[in-house]
């Protein structure tokens, strides 16, 4: 009798064990989750140029603006609130729509960097453009990158001479595309 009462135990105590486990894991990929932002941060605002010449973005603090030298594109951040009302995803292009310049965008933290995501309203798939703001050799750099796995990455800066001095510099823990 007292066989079975420890084997008994013993399974309520691994059981106990593995919900616990399970309860403690659902918290921590919780605390982890990307959280929605209404605003792109201060130290992102601003002018940022490629080494091109012609690339430059703009970041206010609800705009959005990426200039190739041949178009513009200008964007507007928008909360997620509104998607009651303006479903996400719907694939509507027309010039009509009010989403038609809308982003939404998330932020989070993938191999110890704090990375913005920003996506169009209207895409009904991909994983949208990445921004990450850091600072290198004391110089501000706003980097960008794309795709599941965040590779590509390409470097902005705060004037068209900085930019031109690093063109080549590659800097730890991002992923490049090889030539």
């Amino acid at each position: 009798m007292k066989l079975k009462k420890f084997f008994y135990l013993t399974f309520l105590f691994f059981i106990a064990l593995f919900i616990w486990s399970e309860n403690s894991t659902l918290t921590s990929k919780a605390s982890t989750k990307p959280s929605s932002i209404n605003i792109f941060p201060k130290q992102m605002r601003g002018y940022w140029y490629a080494s091109d010449g012609k690339s430059k973005y703009y970041m206010g603090k609800k705009v959005f603006e990426y200039n190739n030298g041949k178009h513009v594109q200008k964007s507007y951040l928008h909360n997620l609130h509104q998607q009651k009302k303006y479903p996400i995803g719907n694939a509507s292009l027309s010039k009509k729509s009010p989403t038609i310049n809308w982003l939404y965008a998330y932020q989070f933290k993938y191999h110890g960097m704090n990375w913005i995501n920003a996506l169009v309203w209207n895409s009904g798939a991909g994983d949208g453009t990445f921004y990450n703001f850091s600072k290198h050799n004391g110089h501000q750099v706003l980097s960008t990158a794309y795709g599941v796995g965040i590779w590509g990455t390409q470097h902005y800066y705060r004037s068209f001479k900085l930019a031109k001095q690093f063109m080549h510099k590659r800097y730890p823990h991002y992923s490049y595309y090889e030539d």
